[in-house]
């Protein structure tokens, strides 16, 4: 056997030792986040998490400068050919989302502009996919759909899915699986390993991991930085949908510098979005502590998207 299959397969059996160990840590983690079920519903109660959550939305001083880290063993950052330039414009006057269907609707729009279209994935050491408020695997929003729209993730080797309501995400049945994801353009070898690339926490996702609270609370940034092992030459991509919770996530990430590790987010934003308000009665239900993000404005929205450029993050809205 040459040098060079003989170092590909250590590689490859280094990875996957690795990614056995980051699966071993989370599945420890699973049993303190036991089954977390949305705030205020089935006998959960949020407590300090919401308490915590509606205190910073209520007295909500902005992002901050982003701090930048020197003590990455692995710095330099991969892919290295992002261009920013090729970034769509935010569209705050339509509150960021548009229509979702026609000509002019998001999936038209965004998806265009992912960074996948321009950078070669292939070449970081890592390429790790992050579904946070996945829900459900297949469900329209799901992690199967964001691959119908963004199909570069399919050639990535680690995938990561979060999700804090019960009962709605796991994976199918292993010959559904592997139809479903070649369907969508995943070939035959990579889907039938993928269950093995693929790890589920049953979890809330905040800026600062807190075991006090009733579920505890998993820090985004000690997963990326310290549970993952991520590092700037490794290829993240997020997706993030955490109903309210993403103006303190992103102030953390900025602050502590673990933006650094993110190469490109979908981020679903939410604020007292009038529209919304009187189609869906939104910021108008009987439980104030699920309506913490009603105190964030437009202007802090569009502030967040710009933060996380300005920072070097392809940051993108999701619908």
């Amino acid at each position: 056997m040459s040098q060079r299959p003989r170092r590909a397969l250590q590689q490859q059996a280094s990875s996957s030792k690795q990614m056995n160990v980051r699966k071993v840590t989370l599945a420890l983690l699973s049993g303190l986040a036991g089954a977390q079920n949305a705030c205020g519903t089935a006998g959960v109660n949020c407590g300090e998490a919401e308490a915590l959550q509606t205190g910073i939305a209520q007295q909500w001083s902005g992002f901050g400068t982003p701090v930048k880290l020197g003590t990455w063993s692995r710095p330099q950052r991969c892919p290295p050919e992002t261009d920013f330039g090729r970034l769509e414009d935010l569209l705050p006057q339509k509150h960021f989302r548009g229509p979702l269907s026609g000509p002019a609707s998001y999936f038209k729009r965004v998806p265009p502009h992912y960074l996948g279209h321009h950078a070669n994935f292939s070449k970081c050491e890592r390429s790790v996919y992050i579904d946070v408020g996945a829900r459900e695997f297949d469900s329209k929003e799901g992690m199967l759909s964001t691959f119908a729209v963004y199909p570069q993730l399919l050639g990535f080797d680690e995938f990561y899915a979060f999700e804090a309501a019960s009962g709605f995400y796991k994976l199918p049945p292993q010959p559904d699986l592997v139809r479903r994801l070649q369907r969508q353009g995943m070939s035959a070898a990579r889907a039938a390993s993928f269950a093995r690339r693929h790890f589920f926490l049953q979890a809330f996702i905040g800026a600062r991991s807190n075991p006090s609270t009733t579920p505890p609370t998993l820090g985004f940034s000690d997963l990326l930085k310290t549970m993952l092992g991520l590092q700037p030459a490794d290829a993240v991509v997020v997706k993030m949908d955490v109903e309210g919770y993403e103006y303190d996530i992103v102030r953390t990430l900025l602050a502590d510098g673990t933006h650094a590790l993110i190469d490109e987010i979908l981020l679903e934003v939410h604020y007292g979005h009038p529209a919304m308000m009187r189609r869906f009665n939104w910021c108008r239900m009987p439980k104030p502590g699920w309506q913490f993000w009603c105190s964030y404005s437009l202007q802090n929205a569009t502030a967040m998207y710009r933060a996380l450029r300005d920072a070097g993050v392809y940051a993108h809205h999701w619908p």
